[in-house]
C-alpha cells in the first residue's frame, strides 16, 4: 500500500464495502483496501497506512487494535473505530488500547467523511511532531530514550513556560518536583521511571528531568487535587520499582525562584518521610542565588536577571518621573506616585475616589506584563493586560501607554464632577 492509503479491517465483507463506498469521496486519497482479520496483520507488518478503520460485530475488534498497536512502525498510525451502536464499556475498552476516534454505520456520510478527514490530519500532525522531536533529540533538548526535556536543557525551557502561565493568568497551574527514592536492594531504572512518569499527567502538561534523579513536571488546571491524583498514580505504578516523593506550588513565579524552595522543601520532606507537601505560601529570600541555573548563553540566572532590571530600571524610571513632574501641575490635587523594585514597578495617579494604576512585572524577567486598573468606588475595578516582549519594549512606548491611562483618569474624574453638578 502506498502512503495515505487506508487500510480497511473487517470481520464482514459486505460491512467493509459499505465503509470503502462512504469514503469514495476522498480526493487526496491514493488507495482504499478492505481486508480481513485473518490477513490484516500481515499486511501491516509489511506496509504503513495513513489510517486503519476496525469494524467488528463483536468485541474481538479490541484484540485486533492490541495486536496494531503491538507493531512499532504503526504506533502513530491513527485508528479509527466502527460500531454498530453505541457500547460504552467497548468504546471506553478501545480507546484504552489506542483509538483515535469512532463513528458509527448509521451515521451520514458526510460525518463520516469528516471524522476521516480529521483523523488523516491529524496523522500528519504525527508526522510533524516525530521531526521536532528528532530536531530536539539531536540539539540534546529531548532525551531520546524517553522523549522528556533533559537535565541540562529543562530549566531554560521551562522558564517559558512558566512565563506563560503568569502571562495568561493560568489559574491552578501547578510546579510538581518529585523524586523517586530506591527501595532497599533494588537500583533506580530511570529511563524506565521516566517513562513511567510521563505516561500519567494530560497530553498538555511538560515533563523534564530535574537535578538529583528527580522530575519537575507542569500540570495545568491541576491544583492540590489534582497534584495529588497525578502522584498517587505514580506511585501506584511505581510501588514495585520505588518509593515517591514529591511537593507542589501553584506558578506564581519564575521557574529559578521557585525550584529551589521546591528542592528545599522535598529534601526535608524525605527526612521525615512525608511523601507531598503542596506549599500554599512560598517564601523565596536568596534561594535563588543557590542554584547555578544557566540561559542559553552560558549566563547565570542571578547576573541576567541583574541585567535585565538594570536595563528595564533605565527605560522606566526616567519616563515615571517625567510624567509625575507633568501632570502634578495639570493634577494639583491629586496624589501622584510611582515605585520600581525587582517583583514589580507601579504608577499611580488618585484623587477623590478615583484611582489609576499602571503595574509592570516581569514573569522570568523574560517578558513584561503591564496591568492598567482603573478604580471608582461603588463600582467594579476596570483591568486591562498588555504583553511585551522586552526587546519591544521602550520609553516611548511606555510614555504613550501613560498618556493615554492619564486621559482615562481625566475622563472618569470630568465624568464624575459632572454627574455631581446634576445631581445638585
Amino acid at each position: 500500500m502506498k502512503k495515505g492509503s487506508i487500510l480497511i479491517i473487517s470481520n464482514d465483507n459486505a460491512i467493509g464495502k459499505q465503509i470503502s463506498a462512504k469514503i469514495k469521496l476522498l480526493r487526496e486519497c491514493d488507495t482504499i483496501r478492505n481486508v480481513s482479520y485473518i490477513e490484516s496483520i500481515s499486511v501491516l507488518n509489511s506496509t504503513q497506512p495513513s489510517l486503519i478503520i476496525v469494524y467488528c460485530s463483536n468485541s474481538d475488534s479490541v484484540g485486533i487494535i492490541k495486536e496494531i498497536r503491538a507493531i512499532k512502525s504503526l504506533d502513530k498510525v491513527p485508528i479509527l473505530f466502527v460500531m454498530d451502536t453505541f457500547v460504552e464499556e467497548l468504546l471506553m475498552y478501545a480507546f484504552d488500547n489506542g483509538i483515535d476516534d469512532v463513528f458509527f454505520l448509521d451515521e451520514s456520510d458526510t460525518i463520516i467523511l469528516m471524522r476521516i478527514l480529521l483523523t488523516l490530519q491529524k496523522s500528519i500532525l504525527y508526522k510533524q511532531i516525530d521531526i521536532c522531536k528528532e530536531i530536539l533529540v539531536s540539539a540534546n533538548i529531548v532525551d531520546k530514550q524517553t522523549g522528556i526535556y533533559t537535565k541540562d536543557q529543562a530549566p531554560i525551557a521551562l522558564r517559558n513556560f512558566f512565563s506563560k502561565s503568569i502571562e495568561e493568568n493560568l489559574e491552578n497551574t501547578t510546579f510538581l518536583y518529585l523524586k523517586p527514592v530506591a527501595l532497599e536492594g533494588k537500583k533506580l531504572n530511570m529511563t524506565k521511571i521516566a517513562n513511567i512518569v510521563k505516561s500519567v499527567p494530560r497530553g498538555n502538561d511538560i515533563v523534564a528531568f530535574g537535578k538529583s534523579n528527580g522530575f519537575y513536571i507542569i500540570l495545568y488546571n491541576a491544583g492540590v487535587s489534582g497534584a495529588k491524583s497525578v502522584v498517587s498514580r505514580i506511585k501506584n505504578l511505581l510501588i514495585n520499582e520505588c518509593k515517591i516523593y514529591a511537593t507542589a506550588a501553584e506558578i506564581t513565579a519564575s521557574f529559578e525562584e521557585m525550584e529551589p524552595v521546591l528542592y528545599e522543601s522535598l529534601k526535608a520532606q524525605i527526612a521525615d518521610n512525608k511523601e507531598f507537601n503542596y506549599l500554599y505560601e512560598l517564601s523565596f529570600n536568596e534561594t535563588a542565588e543557590l542554584i547555578d541555573i544557566r540561559d542559553e548563553n552560558g549566563k547565570k540566572f542571578k547576573d541576567f536577571k541583574k541585567e535585565f532590571f538594570d536595563n528595564f530600571e533605565q527605560i522606566v524610571a526616567p519616563v515615571f518621573y517625567q510624567v509625575q513632574s507633568i501632570n502634578s501641575e495639570i493634577f494639583p490635587h491629586a496624589n501622584i506616585d510611582f515605585s520600581i523594585n525587582e517583583s514589580e514597578s507601579k504608577f499611580v495617579i488618585a484623587q477623590d475616589n478615583i484611582q489609576s494604576e499602571v503595574i509592570i512585572t516581569y514573569p522570568a524577567y523574560i517578558k513584561l506584563l503591564m496591568d492598567i486598573k482603573h478604580t471608582e468606588s461603588n463600582k467594579e475595578p476596570v483591568i486591562r493586560r498588555l504583553s511585551f516582549d522586552f526587546e519591544d519594549f521602550s520609553a516611548d512606548k511606555l510614555h504613550s501607554i501613560l498618556k493615554d491611562v492619564i486621559q482615562e483618569f481625566s475622563d472618569m474624574l470630568n465624568l464624575q464632577k459632572m454627574n455631581a453638578v446634576e445631581q445638585q
